[in-house]
């Protein structure tokens, strides 16, 4: 009876540290690392946004690359409300022609240098899919 205590105990005690480790080396990237990354795959230069407290406010972070020549802002909300703030924040100070080159898709929000083409949108977008949801 003792042996079969102690070998239950030690089957739960492995379990459990198994389950610690696992945790432990399945770190999730954060959605700016996987944006970052789904970049460099694709071998598209990014860096950090330096003076846009808006974009710099979003919850999840936020980076500049360039699709095809067209510079963009990319920032990444925690939530769709989060984003909308972002998106409501630049609305409010900004021109009728940023504006107009301003976008929201679910979490994350654009800021093109020049309207994008639907190329370059579809290139954002998929690169942006898991910060999305």
């Amino acid at each position: 009876m003792n042996v079969a205590v102690a070998l239950v105990g030690a089957i739960v005690l492995a379990q459990v540290l198994g389950g610690l480790v696992r945790e432990a080396t399945t770190d999730e990237p954060s959605h700016l690392e996987k944006v970052e990354t789904c970049l460099t795959e694709r071998s598209t230069a990014f860096e950090p946004v330096v003076r846009d407290p808006i974009a710099l406010s979003a919850a999840r972070g936020a980076l500049r690359t360039s699709v095809e020549g067209n510079a963009v802002t990319v920032a990444l909300g925690s939530s769709e409300s989060d984003a909308e703030r972002v998106y409501d924040d630049y609305t409010a100070v900004a021109t009728a022609d940023v504006v107009s080159r301003l976008e929201r898709r679910r979490k994350v929000v654009f800021l093109w240098d020049v309207p994008p083409s639907a190329a370059q949108r579809d290139f954002m977008t998929l690169c942006t899919l898991d910060a999305q949801d």
